[in-house]
């Protein structure tokens, strides 16, 4: 009674050829060519199966055991054995490789089967906590721009009656009052806002603006918000240095 090979046990040509080499317990990295391909063949003979469609891999792999058996058959040419490149030159190392790179793949997926059904699959992992606020964003330069534009058209139409002060404004003591003040309350920050209440003319604010810019390129403070259109917010950044009026 003849033996008939369940191929549906094998998820493919290289599954039957690990099964064969471990069966007959070879060396993958030596593997008899002329005899693993007699096996795979008789195979796939028992299985009295020869549709193309279901076995077209396994063909596949057959044809390219067949050529690296009347490769490791025959004697080399005499023209070939004067190529230097053919020199040390293996016909099995690309299945060789093949194999190992299949049977890595095949241990990783039999042991992630395992976890599944062994005890690590009544292990439940805690659901990450909601955010108890939405997640910041830094503020771009383009949003830093129109919400200093706000501003300045607040203080603009402002009922106060202002005096235009002359000489030039010190951006670097406004970029020290804006360090003072954020260093008096890290954690809170400061309302982007609240540079209209330090500026009493629209000079002032400017000033105050590029003060805050340049804080920013030096990285001794950021701006966020929590979406394109909220309020920015400036805070300390930790580690921040010193900066001298």
């Amino acid at each position: 009674m003849s033996y008939v090979v369940a191929l549906e046990a094998f998820h493919g040509p290289l599954d039957l050829l690990l099964y064969l080499i471990e069966e007959n317990q070879l060396d993958i990295y030596d593997i008899p060519i002329a005899r693993i391909t007699d096996q795979y063949m008789a195979y796939l003979s028992d299985t009295g199966d020869w549709d193309l469609d279901r076995l077209g891999d396994f063909l596949i792999m057959a044809s390219y055991l067949m050529q690296l058996k009347s490769r490791m058959l025959l004697p080399k040419s005499p023209l070939e054995s004067r190529d230097p490149e053919d020199i040390g030159i293996d016909p099995r190392d690309e299945l060789v490789r093949r194999l190992l790179s299949y049977k890595r793949y095949r241990q990783v997926a039999n042991y992630l089967a395992a976890m599944e059904k062994g005890d690590t699959a009544r292990v439940f992992y805690r659901q990450p906590e909601a955010a108890s606020r939405q997640e910041e964003l830094v503020a771009d330069i383009k949003s830093l721009v129109a919400a200093y534009k706000s501003l300045r058209q607040q203080l603009k139409h402002s009922q106060q009656q202002l005096d235009i002060p002359s000489g030039d404004v010190d951006v670097n003591a406004m970029m020290s009052q804006l360090m003072l003040r954020l260093r008096q309350n890290k954690r809170a920050g400061m309302d982007f806002r609240e540079l209209l209440d330090a500026a009493s003319n629209r000079r002032e604010l400017l000033g105050y603006f590029l003060a805050l810019l340049e804080l920013l390129r030096q990285h001794q403070v950021k701006a966020v918000q929590s979406d394109h259109r909220a309020e920015i917010r400036i805070y300390l950044r930790a580690g921040n240095k010193n900066v001298n009026a």
